[in-house]
């Protein structure tokens, strides 16, 4: 298993499993998102919340618009829960990145820790073409490193999953960094072209399962034009046995190191 991992991740850039998560962490998953909702949103008893209900996606959606700040509040709690965070820490998880990587469990980094709520028809937290590394550059210039997406909701391209271009992870491409307004994230998008789209796959997932990216792989954010928030959860692990940046997590692209001719 551990060369076929380590193989696909190489070689495709991905790799995808099903049902990676157990019935007691798709639980723990649930009662985290419950307990941080509860007290804003009419929700039923905690033994009757059912994730795809589409009576929890309304009320979200409603409160997300009539309380932004509010709403936002919550998901930053949410990403900054310990035990939602301590999930990716398992031996579980650190053995499949560990075999993607190639490398002994006690070799990695993770961060990036993310519970996404992706609401219907939402543009401002939308991604182009992009890829992690260049905002993520602590594993220059070798790259060993990858991001980990796990559906929590039935994720498909009705709800807009994201979308990726296998075997499209060899190389690093230069952009310059852009950012529309405060409330946006910085952007690095890459031009795409023709023949690279029609090599777009759709990251289709249910409840549970889990694809390991390069963090070269070209993937961008769908479209969500159903009635549901997409949720998923997800870290990014890197190799620090071989390169790695201390200090260099976010943003680093336009360091002048990186922009030597």
């Amino acid at each position: 298993m551990a060369d076929n991992l380590k193989r696909k991740f190489n070689q495709a850039g991905y790799v995808s499993l099903r049902n990676v998560l157990t019935v007691n962490e798709k639980k723990m998953i649930k009662n985290v998102i419950y307990e941080n909702f509860k007290q804003h949103i009419k929700l039923p008893k905690l033994s009757k919340f059912d994730i795809e209900n589409i009576n929890f996606h309304k009320e979200l959606i409603n409160f997300r618009k009539l309380k932004p700040k509010k709403f936002g509040e919550i998901y930053d709690k949410i990403n900054l829960n310990s035990k939602f965070r301590s999930l990716f820490y398992s031996n579980k998880f650190m053995n499949y990145f560990a075999k993607c990587l190639n490398v002994k469990s006690n070799n990695i980094y993770i961060n990036g820790f993310m519970m996404r709520f992706d609401a219907p028809f939402d543009l401002r937290n939308k991604l182009n073409w992009h890829q992690d590394s260049p905002y993520y550059m602590m594993s220059y210039p070798k790259y060993n490193a990858g991001v980990c997406w796990c559906a929590i909701t039935k994720n498909n391209d009705d709800n807009g999953t994201l979308k990726f271009i296998p075997k499209s992870h060899s190389k690093l491409i230069k952009t310059i960094g852009s950012k529309k307004d405060k409330h946006r994230s910085e952007q690095y998008t890459l031009d795409i072209t023709e023949k690279e789209n029609k090599k777009t796959e759709n990251l289709n997932q249910n409840f549970g399962d889990m694809s390991l990216l390069h963090i070269n792989l070209k993937h961008r954010s769908g479209d969500n034009i159903s009635k549901k928030f997409r949720i998923t959860i997800g870290c990014r692990f890197i190799d620090m046995a071989k390169s790695f940046n201390v200090g260099k997590e976010i943003y680093q692209f336009n360091d002048e190191r990186f922009n030597k001719k």
